[in-house]
């Protein structure tokens, strides 16, 4: 079975708790739900593609990425959670044009046992 395919309890795959989750650590760093969160699984990598949410006008406040090293520590513990293996790199990318924030996870190595 796939990592994408892997069912979590309560029916959810892996990608599935992994954009949830984000989308909840993305609200408490910028104040907002994104629009969108994709999530692709690769062997040793994880990219998460937020698309990211309209500032309320009644606020005045312009849509804000959060850039902070807490935002990446928590997004980290949440990618090792969903995965169960080690982040060895976090790699953010923010494309303010088309205000959408990639962030991609290089996982360790999964431990072998001969």
């Amino acid at each position: 079975m796939s990592d994408q395919q892997e069912t979590a309890p309560g029916g959810e795959t892996t990608s599935d708790e992994i954009a949830r989750s984000l989308g909840t650590v993305w609200q408490r760093f910028a104040g907002q739900r994104p629009k969108s969160t994709s999530v692709a699984i690769e062997k040793n990598r994880i990219t998460c593609v937020i698309e990211e949410g309209t500032p309320d006008p009644a606020s005045g406040e312009d849509a804000s990425t959060p850039d902070s090293a807490s935002f990446g520590y928590n997004a980290t513990a949440v990618i090792t959670r969903a995965t169960g293996r080690r982040v060895v790199a976090f790699i953010p990318k923010s494309d303010k044009k088309a205000q959408t924030s990639t962030q991609t996870f290089i996982l360790d190595q999964p431990r072998q046992r001969f």
